[in-house]
């Protein structure tokens, strides 16, 4: 049972790092206007249900030169308002030029660090129950 919960804490701790890393990086991110310049399209798949996800692409000039970036991560296309021409505020970070996020969008965890508070979970949960019937 105490490896279940060294492992816990470890996922854990990997999550928070995640966390941190994300918080981080959206802390230095620089706010640029940019132009939207097109998307990529695919079919994504959640449960048995299909929907179409969208990863916009847009131009800036960060000072130095003329970056084309793409957004962090795919938008369900339902929540995703924007038209080829439009212009937005983004937010880049300096050491990353080409991946952006959209200056009002939600400062919300990643992906990995919720798969990590899971797996954390998980491991917790799985040390109890091994408590108990192999106690």
């Amino acid at each position: 049972m105490i490896l279940f919960f060294i492992c816990a804490i470890i996922a854990f701790l990997i999550g928070y790092g995640f966390i941190k890393a994300h918080q981080n990086r959206l802390e230095k991110a620089v706010v640029y206007t940019a132009t939207i310049i097109g998307y990529e399209e695919k079919m994504c798949k959640r449960g048995m249900m299909f929907y179409k996800a969208v990863r916009p692409s847009v131009k800036y000039d960060n000072g130095k030169r003329e970056v084309i970036a793409e957004h962090h991560e795919f938008i369900r296309a339902i929540d995703y308002h924007y038209s080829n021409g439009d212009t937005v505020q983004i937010r880049a970070y300096p050491e990353l030029p080409k991946i952006f996020y959209f200056a009002e969008q939600d400062e919300h965890m990643s992906y990995e660090a919720i798969v990590c508070f899971v797996v954390s979970g998980f491991m917790v949960v799985v040390g109890i129950l091994s408590e108990i019937i192999f106690g």
